[in-house]
């Protein structure tokens, strides 16, 4: 890896942990200690392992990104493996990492962790447990070498222990007897069971009044945030930013059609008129051909697909609902820091004037993919990619049928696809 670093402010000492006596309730302790969502990790080494290659799955697998055996996608390798496990530690906020049985470390090991630490700023913690003297001096020797001999916190068993009781989170405590809840049957809840013979009752459409008032407060917000600039015509990548924020997570076409319903009445309001296509359904776009990216649809992605370019061409494709083919144009720069927004090439061909750079349709991506377009960013960026590169480098070509099965969801862009320009850069915002 290269070492830029992406995480500003003091690097903490690296702490060593020595237990000769090989303690196992500090090994349980540290594996409780471990709280991703607290920026805490513990790693357990795969033994018998020779490369530096698994060291870096093994963290990615702590981090809840596994990545041993892909359906049909190839196993991550070295480089990328390690620049994976230092964008993923920044975007989740990992804070700490404890490394169980340090001394079995190799130099090229122990010189990658190195350069993890610089990168991400994250406080390392190397335990050995049940070293021997002369293990314990090769560690030392190796990190010596990795410059890391003058950084050294040292801990003994009692303090590590410590250590990881103090920040452990509190467990349940099955001794605790559980509040009994009343056995009742579901017609209690339900109302009483229909008569027998009795028709079934009509299953009837949602009521869609939440979806219109969603469109019209979120009209009447992006208003009154734009007021000052409202007597020119806004800028056609905020009006599509506004579309595809207020419809990237409906779940069906028809809660989209209704929240721009509302949209349009909240502007017609202030005296302007949304122009959107008759039918966006046949032009596709958010809302249309895409799926509702919610918290369980970003962890299947991230314990199937490990690779930050990778995860985030998934995203992409379920949050946006644009085709592969424009997506894989999609380079460092189209992204926003954030991981918010997202700028696309059209689809148009050769229909647009030769002598302005082709139009680019934008997309607000929804807050739980922000995270894997930051990672992409970031994933390379490490590799010193110039920020007109490809963003999903491979992810696409001869690897996107693996992509897709390693996934494991379906992407509804890929049996519906719409060649032409999405529902929401055709509309536009217009006086009255």
């Amino acid at each position: 890896m290269t070492p830029t670093v992406v995480r500003s402010g003091p690097i903490p000492p690296l702490t060593l942990i020595t237990d000769t006596a090989d303690d196992v309730a500090l090994a349980r302790a540290a594996r409780c200690w471990a709280n991703p969502r607290g920026g805490r990790i513990t790693v357990d080494p795969t033994p018998a392992t020779l490369t530096s290659a698994f060291l870096a799955r093994d963290i990615l697998a702590a981090l809840g990104r596994t990545a041993y055996a892909p359906t049909s996608g190839r196993v991550i390798t070295a480089q990328p493996a390690w620049r994976a496990v230092a964008c993923w530690t920044v975007v989740d906020n990992i804070h700490q990492l404890a490394v169980l049985r340090a001394h079995l470390l190799t130099p090229d090991r122990a010189e990658q962790l190195s350069v993890l630490r610089e990168l991400t700023g994250i406080r390392l913690i190397l335990m050995a447990s049940g070293a021997t003297a002369g293990e314990s001096a090769r560690l030392k020797a190796y990190l010596a070498e990795a410059g890391l001999a003058g950084e050294l916190e040292h801990l003994d068993a009692p303090a590590a222990l410590s250590l990881f009781t103090q920040g452990a989170a509190p467990r349940p405590n099955p001794s605790r007897p559980r509040p009994v809840r009343p056995r009742t049957s579901t017609t209690r809840f339900s109302g009483a069971a229909p008569a027998c013979g009795a028709p079934p009752a009509r299953r009837t459409s949602p009521d869609l009044s939440g979806q219109h008032r969603a469109g019209l407060l979120a009209a009447r917000n992006w208003l009154s945030r734009h007021r000052a600039t409202l007597p020119t015509l806004p800028d056609q990548c905020d009006v599509e930013f506004f579309l595809s924020r207020l419809t990237a997570l409906s779940p069906t076409p028809e809660h989209t059609a209704t929240r721009i319903h509302g949209a349009q009445d909240g502007f017609a309001a202030a005296g302007l008129r949304l122009a959107v296509p008759a039918d966006p359904a046949a032009t596709g776009g958010p809302g249309i051909c895409t799926v509702p990216f919610t918290a369980d649809v970003a962890r299947r992605i991230s314990r199937a697909v490990p690779g930050p370019a990778q995860a985030a061409a998934l995203a992409a494709l379920l949050c946006t609902g644009a085709a592969a083919d424009r997506l894989v144009m999609a380079t460092v720069d189209d992204v926003h820091h954030d991981g918010s927004r997202l700028t696309l090439p059209g689809p148009f061909g050769g229909d647009h004037d030769q002598d302005d750079s082709p139009p680019r349709v934008c997309y607000a991506i929804p807050t739980h993919a922000r995270p894997y377009l930051q990672a992409a960013r970031l994933f390379r960026q490490l590799e010193g990619a110039p920020g007109h590169f490809h963003l999903f480098s491979k992810s696409f070509g001869y690897r996107f049928k693996a992509l897709v099965k390693d996934g494991g969801h379906p992407i509804p862009t890929l049996d519906h696809p719409h060649p032409g320009p999405p529902w929401h850069h055709q509309a536009r915002l217009l006086p009255a």
